[in-house]
């Protein structure tokens, strides 16, 4: 063969083999959380020992061009265990996409989900929303953590007055008071009111593995008050992987937040240990908000052997924030701006505000997780949550006007008048003893202190009966115990202030009526409450259908102990009250795309404890009922290979709900407005759709149509619990307010540049009608609707840029927040003659922008 027959055949045969070695394959597939089955953004998927890769898109969507020859391709992402495929396995889905389960990286995660009632998708027949941590991450930036919600169809999560972690929501219209917020399956909602105290939470957000949110009844056998729906966060546990990361994010407003955390990963004994520590600081978005807070969580898990394992979990946040309280009228917004806060003024060339928060509740829990068998699991939890802290009030005695009446040209609090109004009074007062005294101060500053002790046990027993059913039964006991304090923090330029004990049921009995800094005034009592509570579920499973039904019985013994009212016998009665529900529903799989599932219950709810001792004296109120609620819900859902639909349709009907007016005004007297109804209805749908693996779209329709349905005559009682009048209350026909009752929102989703992610919400509010005291509504002739926030909507942009710094991952985010700088009302009060001038609200945020940099190590 002469040398170029030899060359022609070389070439020939390299030109075939590189043809072979080069020929390209397109895979297609979608990653999803083992845990939650959402979707997982940001995945690396990758060739090994090539330069090939790409990340996963919005819905977790991810598709590679690869050679031929390539034998496996590596998934991984930070906070998860990294995963080999087969390349062979990936093929074989032809057209199809596999699914790719990436499984978290923690340990007890799988156990705590028995505690936490968590629903699972086209099984569990709940309306049911998960916000995974990569979203609070990249999205949240220095909002409330409620904020984080807002593209969940029915939920309205807004801030209120401005101050770090100062927020509200509501879910169907309910108030916060009327959801369930659970920490991992335990019940954090105040024991005295259903309140959600958001600020004592500031640091919770950075702890946050995901938040699952049930709307309606929900799945929960603890959550009590899940009228409106369940607020579930699950937090992280110890990572089983060694590592740590550190971050750091900055407002355009100043405002910052560091965080460091570090997992040992799994040690030799079984043990692992996770810590997360912040530190959030900086002036606030409205003026004199400042904060000042620090965030610690701890999660130490030990597994003795396959069958047990403990783990404790621990987490707080101290924090000291500047509010605004006060409402504002259009006209003081429009004169003095967005930030305008009445509740300050400066003091010695320092900011003094009047409203001012500090607090710190630490909440601690201990878990056993116990496989007693192949079908046996029981999983208990005690907790332990102790609080204490407050905020600044101010407080009068014989003053011709308030702390917040003074006011200089500037509209901000005169603390210099009232400072030298206090020093120059001479008016003399004459003491129980006799004695006449002068150099009183009128208008002083005070600390309403709040602590208590929160304790309890739950236990819950999962037991599979058979391949079909599943039972599961489970005991919770709670102990709580409450102090509630006024204490004298500023004179101001007087020498003492005198408390007079004119609104004590003994009076002064004795008792010294000067008082000098910090002595207690007015306000020192405190509630004890015990609960029980029994739980029960029956659940089947047989594909393609499931159902469950559930039952609960609490009992609740109330207690008030007073020692500003009464010198000696300080403890009231006990008030014993029980309750119960019932739920059930089921869930049909038509096929692989399709499922439609229906649910109902009733509710016999026990009334808070401020409900029953409603005029601030041990003497409980008389002939109150439990609240009724009846709902029932059906859905449709529908998973294609790149369209998601959720749709429902929802009925709750709500008999004998309590009102407590003046609640909070120990000068007027309690007016307790019982035998409410109220009708809540609507639909909801979520569309999600990828239209390319790196371009997703999406939308969400809430309708709402929420009245008060009846009349009632409401009463008033004064210390003594003797009725001194009645007031009709004209109700009936009047929107349920406070919150939009619809939302239409859209989404966008796209990567780019392989490390680059953009993503757009924007959601528009509409019929939001202000809240309004029943009290004001005693007049037959006025029927009119409350004043009507006009409806507004936000467009908020977040850019994602993923990448590597010494071979370690790095994540940056760029957050801009209402990019159109809309002025909008997010809540308020109703006027007498519910009008715009008359109404009193808080207004949202201009424009912001947020900057966040973490490095994973």
């Amino acid at each position: 063969m002469n040398t170029h027959v030899k060359i022609t055949a070389a070439a020939l045969f390299f030109f075939f083999m590189s043809s072979s070695l080069f020929t390209q394959t397109i895979i297609r597939g979608r990653v999803i959380d083992g845990f939650s089955l959402q979707g997982l953004p940001n995945v690396n998927i990758s060739v090994p020992a090539l330069p090939t890769g790409t990340i996963s898109g919005e819905q977790g969507m991810f598709s590679l061009e690869i050679p031929d020859t390539s034998q496996t391709l590596t998934f991984s992402r930070v906070g998860y265990v990294r995963r080999q495929v087969p390349v062979d396995q990936l093929k074989a889905a032809g057209d199809e996409r596999t699914t790719i389960t990436l499984a978290p990286s923690v340990v007890g995660l799988d156990e705590v989900s028995v505690i936490s009632s968590m629903a699972v998708d086209r099984r569990t027949p709940v309306s049911v929303s998960t916000i995974s941590a990569q979203t609070i991450e990249n999205e949240l930036g220095d909002q409330p953590l409620p904020r984080i919600a807002k593209m969940v169809p029915g939920v309205y999560p807004s801030r209120t007055g401005g101050g770090s972690g100062d927020a509200a929501i509501n879910i169907r219209g309910f108030k916060q008071e009327n959801i369930a917020l659970l920490l991992n399956g335990i019940p954090i909602s105040s024991v005295e009111n259903g309140l959600v105290y958001w600020n004592n939470w500031l640091g919770l957000a950075d702890a946050t593995r995901q938040i699952q949110i049930q709307r309606g009844l929900g799945a929960s056998k603890v959550a009590l008050n899940s009228v409106g729906g369940t607020i579930n966060i699950i937090t992280r546990t110890s990572e089983a992987n060694k590592g740590g990361k550190i971050g750091y994010s900055i407002t355009d407003y100043g405002n910052s937040r560091f965080t460091f955390s570090y997992n040992t990963g799994k040690l030799d004994k079984g043990m692992s240990i996770s810590f997360l520590g912040s530190r959030i600081w900086g002036p606030g978005y409205v003026d004199a908000t400042y904060v000042r807070a620090w965030g610690y969580f701890l999660s130490v898990t030990q597994e003795f052997n396959k069958n047990h394992k403990l783990v404790f979990v621990g987490l707080g946040n101290p924090e000291r924030h500047g509010q605004r309280s006060i409402m504002l009228s259009s006209e003081e917004t429009d004169r003095y701006g967005l930030k305008f806060n009445k509740d300050w003024g400066s003091m010695n060339g320092q900011i003094n505000n009047a409203s001012e928060n500090f607090y710190h509740k630490p909440h601690l829990s201990l878990n056993h997780y116990w496989n007693v068998s192949e079908k046996t699991f029981l999983a208990t939890s005690a907790y332990f949550s102790p609080g204490y802290g407050g905020g600044k009030w101010s407080d009068s005695f014989m003053a011709d006007k308030s702390v917040f009446e003074y006011r200089n040209p500037s509209q901000q609090i005169d603390w210099a008048g009232i400072y030298r109004d206090n020093y120059n009074n001479t008016d003399p007062y004459v003491l129980a003893s006799g004695d006449t005294v002068r150099g009183y101060s009128k208008n002083i500053q005070t600390s309403f202190l709040a602590g208590h002790i929160w304790t309890g046990l739950i236990s819950t027993l999962e037991h599979d009966l058979n391949e079909n059913f599943n039972f599961m039964a489970g005991i919770h006991y709670r102990y709580f115990r409450s102090t509630l304090r006024q204490k004298v923090r500023d004179l101001l330029g007087g020498d003492f202030f005198i408390d007079n004990y004119a609104w004590a049921v003994d009076g002064p009995a004795g008792r010294n009526e000067i008082k000098h800094v910090g002595d207690i005034i007015k306000i020192d009592n405190g509630a004890i409450i015990h609960f029980a509570n029994l739980f029960g579920q029956l659940e089947y499973a047989s594909p393609p259908f499931s159902a469950f039904v559930s039952g609960s019985y609490s009992y609740n013994w109330y207690q008030r102990e007073d020692r500003y009212n009464y010198v000696e016998d300080i403890r009231s009665e006990v008030v014993e009250r029980g309750g119960y529900n019932l739920k059930a529903g089921v869930n049909h799989n038509i096929n692989q795309w399709h499922n439609i599932y229906l649910n109902g219950g009733y509710f016999s709810r026990v009334p808070y404890y401020k409900f029953i001792f409603a005029n601030f004296t041990n003497e409980p109120s008389t002939d109150i009922e439990n609240e009724q609620i009846t709902s029932f819900e059906i859905g449709y859902g529908l998973n294609s290979k790149s369209t998601r639909i959720r749709l429902n349709v929802y009925h709750t009907y709500w008999k004998d709900k309590s009102i407590l007016a003046n609640e909070y005004n120990q000068f007027l007297d309690p007016v307790m407005i019982s035998g409410l109804d109220a009708l809540h209805r609507g639909v909801e749908l979520e569309i999600s759709h990828t239209l390319t693996d790196n371009i997703s779209l999406g939308g969400l329709i809430s309708l709402g149509d929420w009245k008060w349905k009846n009349n009632v005559t409401a009463e008033v009682f004064d210390q003594d619990n003797v009725l001194k009048d009645t007031v009709e209350i004209y109700a009936n026909g009047l929107y349920v307010g406070d919150a939009p009752q619809n939302q239409y929102g859209l989404f966008a989703s796209m990567n780019f540049l392989k490390n680059f992610n953009l993503k757009a919400n924007w959601i528009w509010y509409d019929k939001l009608f202000a809240d309004f005291d029943p009290v004001s509504r005693n007049d037959p002739q006025d029927d009119a609707q409350s004043y009507e926030i006009p409806a507004y909507g936000l467009l908020d942009v977040h850019l994602g840029f993923s990448f590597k710094v010494a071979d370690c991952p790095a994540h940056a985010t760029f957050s801009c927040y209402n990019v159109t700088d809309k002025e909008h009302i997010l809540r308020g009060l109703d006027g007498k003659d519910h009008s715009p001038e008359s109404f009193r609200g808080y207004w949202g945020f201009g424009r912001t922008f947020n900057l966040g940099i973490s490095l994973s190590f």
